[in-house]
């Protein structure tokens, strides 16, 4: 299955004054399992960031960088999302411990697939 990562990389300053760049791009995937036994958890065993990917990946299209990734030996209704960030952290810090404005984050809603 091939996936098309489109994203726009900040036009200007933030509210510091700052010019964030974006260092790297992951691609998470996941399987859709239905109900969970625990309406607690705020985990799924089965996701994983499959494909990161750094700015020799992407290629500039107008005002969006695009990256483009095949997922192989997709066997089961999954959900994928994208992940960015400003820094070479592989995954944010937990409890509020980043830096608010040398930490950034962003994160898209979940695509999701189904295997027919």
């Amino acid at each position: 299955m091939d996936v098309e990562i489109r994203f726009r990389p900040p036009a200007g300053t933030n509210a510091n004054g700052d010019r964030p760049q974006v260092r790297r791009v992951d691609l998470i995937v996941g399987r859709v399992t239905g109900p969970s036994a625990d309406r607690d958890a705020d985990t799924n065993p089965t996701t994983a960031a499959v494909a990161r990917f750094g700015p020799r990946d992407w290629r500039q299209q107008g005002a969006q960088y695009v990256i483009r990734h095949t997922l192989r030996d997709v066997g089961a209704d999954s959900y994928l999302r994208v992940r960015g960030t400003s820094t070479d952290g592989a995954e944010p810090l937990a409890g509020g411990l980043e830096g608010p404005w040398s930490d950034l984050w962003f994160y898209s809603n979940p695509v999701f697939v189904w295997v027919r």
